[in-house]
This record gives structure tokens, sequence and C-alpha cells, in this order.
């Protein structure tokens, strides 16, 4: 059987040792090294799942020894839950810079770019696609996500929803009554990549665009408020007639 040629050396990325080998070691501040590590480990996760990732592979990535690995982190189980609370920052809702006086295509221009922005950093995909596939497995975890970074950023949109559409007249669009539908397209795209993979093709601005579109035909196109009904008038109780005593 013959053996695989080597890969040349102009073909390895700069950090990359010879195949199956570990990266070469540098000495690091303890806490940069945990950073590292949970670099290092979110790659691990996004490649192999949590079930194939391989706490050697992870350290063999940080050019550490499995023992120096264990040295920070006791298993896959904790370094897992630390890479995952590393991604719960709570969001300043306030240097968000949302456009004033809200209109509905200033908002929804303004809401989409923020989202695509965020997914368009690596980390924030994968963490959400570990967060979908692996949530089961630390439930107290993703509770956590939700109070601190869902829970303020559907506050925040939800209160901008519905400035955009006061004073109109009209009737309240069901994606104010209920802001996390502004979202759905692309929690849609992240379910579609985490099934589909590489066999998913998406053109990214045209669903920005569309997406941009769903939202104003939301909150440009409400039917008028109802007028109210009038208050049905209560009739008066009768007066009750007053019983006659029999004759004596």
């Amino acid at each position: 059987m013959r053996s695989k040629p080597p890969v040349p050396a102009a073909a390895r990325k700069p950090d990359e040792g010879p195949p199956g080998e570990a990266a070469p070691r540098v000495r690091l501040h303890a806490d940069a090294r945990i950073q590292q590590i949970l670099d290092q480990a979110l790659l691990e996760f996004s490649e192999c799942g949590f079930e194939r990732a391989r706490m050697e592979a992870i350290a063999q990535r940080c050019g550490l020894s499995k023992g120096g690995l264990y040295a920070h982190f006791k298993g896959k189980d904790e370094l897992f839950e630390a890479l995952l609370t590393r991604s719960m920052v709570t969001p300043d809702v306030k240097a968000m810079n949302l456009p004033r006086p809200v209109q509905p295509r200033a908002l929804a221009t303004w809401l989409v770019d923020q989202i695509y922005d965020a997914l368009a950093q690596p980390a924030t995909v994968t963490t959400m696609r570990l967060l979908i596939a692996e949530g089961p497995r630390v439930p107290g975890l993703v509770k956590l996500w939700a109070e601190r970074i869902n829970d303020p950023l559907m506050a925040l949109l939800g209160e901008a929803l519905r400035e955009a559409t006061t004073g109109q007249g009209r009737q309240r669009s069901v994606v104010v009554r209920e802001p996390w539908l502004a979202a759905a397209p692309v929690l849609h795209t992240l379910m579609a990549q985490l099934v589909l993979g590489e066999h998913l093709h998406i053109d990214l601005p045209h669903l920005r665009k569309v997406h941009v579109d769903l939202l104003c035909e939301l909150l440009e196109r409400m039917p008028p408020a109802k007028p109210a009904k009038p208050a049905k008038a209560v009739a008066a109780p009768h007066a009750r007639r007053p019983l006659r005593r029999p004759a004596a």
C-alpha cells in the first residue's frame, strides 16, 4: 500500500506543523491560554460535533499535551459549557443606535443589518449551531442564554416595533404583537444550514432584501383599526312591587 505523500510546507497554514503533529508550543498567560483553548474547542466541536470531538485533538490544536489541557478543563462537558458561557455577553441595547424617528422601512433595514452583521462573524454562527444541536445536553445554559441575550433583544425589538406603528390609526401587526417573528427568516436559514450543510446555497444579498421587504409589508400594510363598538346600554332593573298582605 502506498503511503500518502507529505503535504508541502507551502500548503500548510502558518501555525500548522507537519500532518499529525501538534501545533508549536508557545508559552501563554493563563487567561490567554484559556481563550486559545476555547477558540480551538469551538473549531473542534463545530467540525466534529460534541460526541466525536476529542480532548486530545483540542490539545493538539493548541500545542498542548493532553495533561496540559486537563489542567485547565476536567473534560469535554466542562469545556463545552465554558465555550457557551463565553458567548453569553448581555448586549448593550442602548449602544445599538436605533434610528430616530422610527419609521417602518428605516427600522426594517436597521434590524436586518444588525442581524446579518452579527451572523457575518463565524464564531456567532458556530455558537448558534452548537446551541441548536447540543442544547438538550446543557438545558441550564440554554435558559441562561435566553435570559441574558434573547430576552433583552426581544424587549428592544418589541419597543421599536410598537413605536414604529403608533398613531397610524391601524391595527397592530402580528409582528408587533410577536416580535420574535421579525427574526424568523434567520432562524429558518440557520436550521437549513444545520440540516443541509454544504448542499445549501444561500444568496445573502437576496435574503437580506427579502427580509426587509417582508418586515415592511407587515408594518406598512396593516389594515385600518376597527372602530370601537358602542357600549350597550344597560337597562335599569325594574322596581320590585311591594308584596300585598292578604286581607284579615
